[in-house]
């Protein structure tokens, strides 16, 4: 794939153009991302305020009962989202869910252990625990290129 960037003065706002002779799947996901991308902020609740929160900053969203929260590094906020919905929200290729009631951002994970059979533990930067469950393993793997 060729990548031409043209400066023009002119221009008031970015534009990009893709030119092609068929459009595929992946240039269409890609037109969508690139249309989406952004200042997406998720707002979440604590208490009775409400906290724009970046994607990049939440380590884990996950669900308690019939709750959905959302865990940064120092604190933790309730969504009003669906864990599907936010699945296609988070469009990020570092959102990966890792059980029924999970997904993690990758890019916060610390570490990660294998040793027990069948399942991965992750480490995330907020200091807690999080497992990947046997459903979700070959796509973990897969992921990380293992």
């Amino acid at each position: 794939m060729e990548v031409k960037i043209t400066i023009d003065p002119t221009a008031k706002e970015p534009c990009i153009e893709i030119r092609t002779a068929v459009i595929t799947e992946e240039l269409s996901a890609l037109a969508t991302r690139l249309s989406e991308s952004g200042s997406t902020l998720i707002a979440g609740f604590l208490d009775d305020q409400i906290i724009p929160i970046s994607p990049m900053q939440i380590v884990r969203i996950f669900t308690e009962g019939a709750r959905v929260f959302a865990e940064t590094t120092d604190l933790c906020v309730v969504l009003k989202y669906r864990l599907y919905e936010l699945e296609m929200l988070l469009h990020e290729p570092f959102f990966l869910r890792i059980s029924h009631s999970e997904i993690v951002n990758f890019k916060q994970v610390k570490s990660m252990d294998m040793s027990m059979a069948g399942t991965i533990s992750l480490l995330l930067t907020n200091g807690k625990k999080s497992y990947v469950s046997r459903r979700y393993v070959a796509k973990i793997k897969s992921f990380l290129g293992l």
